[in-house]
């Protein structure tokens, strides 16, 4: 509803229109870099700030934490813009309907299931593994992919399938900027999954599996 409000605020409200401008300046100016730092501080900084407010989700060592998964979502977010400028080539920069379902259908069932959901699947087990690759080896459980890609497919879905569709209804820069704000919450929901799937794997109780 706040990705729908925003774009109507964009196309109808001038206030609105020239403050995200600033961002999309922003973007054409720096470009991987901007990409890179936009993850950095919301799929990073933010829900690291967030897990520190919160014990039951407060991680062991919440620096490295932080640290890592800025980088790898810093990274993300020079792969997302190379994601949505290849849209823009292919598709065209139009906002009907026709061409926003095109996008949405490229981005969720190619790019998610064969790029996106795999890696973070991978690297947030590691992460709720608390680095360690002996525990990586030893707890990754035989049917990785239905206990760990399989739930982080489904949850991507529910979450960027209505959100990819209103991010791409605006101008390309900006689509790169804004999608940072649902990397928030998306980075939350995989370090929760990630612990999840690790502690389930290492014969924690149901209980104490429990992100929240």
């Amino acid at each position: 509803g706040f990705a729908v409000a925003l774009v109507v605020g964009y196309y109808r409200i001038p206030a609105v229109s020239a403050a995200l401008s600033v961002l999309a300046e922003w973007q054409v100016r720096g470009g991987h870099l901007a990409a890179f730092l936009n993850r950095v501080v919301f799929s990073g900084i933010i829900p690291w700030l967030f897990m520190l407010s919160c014990r039951s989700v407060r991680p062991r060592r919440p620096l490295a934490v932080m640290m890592a998964v800025s980088v790898f979502c810093g990274t993300f977010g020079i792969v997302c813009e190379w994601m949505y400028l290849t849209h823009a080539a292919i598709f065209g920069t139009g906002i009907d309907v026709a061409t926003l379902l095109k996008k949405t259908l490229s981005a969720q069932f190619i790019w998610t299931p064969l790029v996106f959901c795999l890696a973070s699947a991978v690297f947030f087990f590691w992460v709720g593994c608390d680095f360690s690759f002996g525990r990586f080896r030893r707890e990754g459980p035989e049917d990785f992919l239905e206990r760990a890609m399989l739930p982080n497919l489904i949850a991507n879905w529910m979450v960027w399938i209505p959100a990819i569709f209103v991010i791409h209804a605006f101008p390309t820069p900006l689509q790169i900027q804004l999608s940072g704000l649902v990397g928030s919450l998306w980075a939350l929901m995989l370090l929760a999954l990630g612990r999840s799937v690790s502690r389930d794997a290492s014969g924690a109780s149901p209980s104490s599996s429990s992100p929240s």
